[in-house]
């Protein structure tokens, strides 16, 4: 019974191994205006990428902790900014914002399905 046991022990770590694929659906970036032109330098696609935006307020969609802000900056760029009393810096920065607002936004950015996204840490 005790080699059954074992034997099985065994399967089940061959079958867990870490897939190491790497994933297309969820990419870090950097914004475009942030990024020398010439930069031949590879970007750490583990690694968070703050950025700092400053746009209006074109769509907003409530979720259940907060809501996503669409954010338009002065060069045509839209940024999905999820903004929310837990994954803000200071708790007192929340407000809420409404379509036409210009807010300055901090946060950890990466890129989904080509769109850019904000977790923001501070809102001003």
């Amino acid at each position: 019974m005790l080699a059954g046991i074992l034997a099985l022990a065994s399967c089940d770590k061959k079958e867990s191994k870490t897939d190491t694929t790497t994933r297309t659906d969820s990419t870090v970036v950097a914004p475009v205006d942030t990024v020398a032109k010439d930069d031949t330098t590879a970007v750490d696609t583990e690694a968070p990428v703050t950025v700092k935006v400053k746009g209006k307020v074109v769509a907003i969609t409530n979720g259940k902790d907060g809501y996503t802000a669409q954010v338009k900056d002065d060069n045509g760029n839209i940024y999905f900014a999820t903004i929310s009393i837990p994954n803000l810096d200071d708790p007192k920065q929340y407000k809420a914002v409404k379509v036409g607002d210009v807010i300055d936004i901090e946060g950890d950015s990466w890129k989904m399905n080509d769109e850019l996204h904000i977790k923001v840490n501070e809102l001003k």
